[in-house]
């Protein structure tokens, strides 16, 4: 689609939308600075999930992003793919048989109870500048099958903070038009000669004053207008999309939810305060399905969207992979916004996202480097091991018991 196709169909998607956004931003700011149990908001806020759904249409000061690709080769023996079991047939399995992959670092993949395709990735010890923190992730893992076509998050092209040029036009009239009203109000306030006083007006002597000169305080009946939130703004954040094109076959991990748990999470309320966005995408080359013979591989696959406009055309490429060989390509699309808390609001933005920046990088390339180099490993084994093949599906069948699936 062109960029004015997608321009009309984001403004119709986010007609009317600013005023609703300004709502939540309004609804969380007050939520921050409203108090309750200290023990039951501790708890509360170490467990819950922040969702991508609750946060849609969100943009933060700061946003981080990460793109990557990791091409891994793989050994794929003529007779296992005559017999059926080649890199294709492997990378088309139920994708909770090999999700169980070692990762680096510490982190931990486990499936969540009462759901067949949804995983929970944990990442302890993740440190950025004086802060270390244990993200907790839960991403919904699916094979697009060949042919199937699904609607994608991307951090690496679009409009700023996902906003068209038409919502932010519409934004900032409503602001001047909120601006103006609450003006006129604060006019009739302060008019000390108006025969009626609104109610939202409140006296200028407050009761402390009253208390301790009570005589002066009855000579003045001056009236300001009590706080009214004016919206400011929505911060232009840095591109992204939800509509991106991309085609099967593929094995696509998206994130679904993420909270952050650490010695100081609860203290500044750092849960309150993010979102996490991501996808990843796994393609192979296999002889099994003649892709060896094929185009190159692209992260949007046979007839997705062309993408040499975007930020994956300069995404950083670990490994090689040489021309005739089977293979797997892992595409890394991360995103995470931040407002960010105590501190750390005083960095400079542009410093903070660089950190952020290079801090994701590093992480994603050891986690999907090393993931697809195993995920090639038991591919090996798998294709060559019977017993081992028929232990993975028992291993699955039980996990899936143990989950209430």
């Amino acid at each position: 689609a062109s960029p004015r196709a997608r321009a009309e169909a984001c403004t119709r998607r986010d007609a009317a939308s600013f005023r609703a956004h300004a709502a939540r931003r309004a609804r969380s700011t007050r939520a921050r600075a409203s108090s309750t149990s200290a023990a039951t908001a501790e708890a509360e806020t170490s467990m819950r999930m922040v969702t991508i759904e609750e946060m849609s249409g969100e943009v933060f000061p700061s946003n981080l992003r990460c793109a990557l690709r990791v091409n891994v080769p793989v050994d794929e023996p003529e007779e296992c793919v005559r017999e059926g079991r080649s890199l294709s047939e492997y990378m088309r399995l139920p994708v909770d048989q090999y999700v169980g992959i070692d990762l680096p670092m510490g982190a931990e993949m486990k499936r969540v109870p009462g759901d067949r395709d949804m995983f929970q990735l944990e990442i302890p010890g993740l440190k950025f500048l004086s802060l270390e923190v244990k993200p907790v992730v839960r991403v919904r893992v699916r094979l697009v099958n060949d042919g199937e076509s699904v609607k994608t998050w991307t951090g690496q092209s679009g409009f700023p903070g996902g906003k068209t040029p038409e919502w932010r036009d519409a934004e900032l009239k409503e602001i001047a038009r909120k601006t103006e009203e609450v003006n006129a109000r604060r006019a009739v306030c302060e008019d000390e000669d108006a025969a009626a006083v609104p109610e939202e007006c409140v006296d200028v002597v407050d009761d402390d004053a009253r208390e301790s000169a009570p005589a002066a305080a009855a000579d003045d009946d001056a009236t300001k207008l009590e706080d009214f939130e004016i919206p400011t703004p929505t911060p232009l954040g840095r591109p992204e999309r939800e509509d991106v094109d991309l085609r099967g076959p593929c094995v696509l991990i998206e994130a679904i939810s993420c909270r952050v748990e650490g010695d100081v999470v609860e203290e500044l309320g750092v849960n309150d305060l993010f979102v996490f966005r991501g996808t990843t995408c796994f393609r192979w080359r296999s002889a099994g399905d003649d892709s060896v013979n094929g185009p190159d591989l692209r992260r949007t696959g046979p007839g997705g969207e062309d993408e040499t406009d975007s930020g994956h055309a300069n995404a950083t490429v670990v490994g090689k992979v040489k021309e005739g060989n089977a293979c797997i390509s892992g595409w890394a699309d991360i995103g995470v916004g931040v407002d960010p808390p105590g501190p750390f609001a005083l960095l400079p933005n542009a410093f903070a996202e660089k950190v952020g920046d290079a801090v994701m990088r590093t992480t994603l390339k050891a986690l999907q480097t090393v993931f697809l180099k195993g995920l090639g490993e038991d591919y090996k084994k798998w294709a060559s091991d019977k017993e081992y093949r028929a232990a993975r599906e028992v291993a699955a069948r039980e996990a899936a018991e143990a989950a209430n699936l």
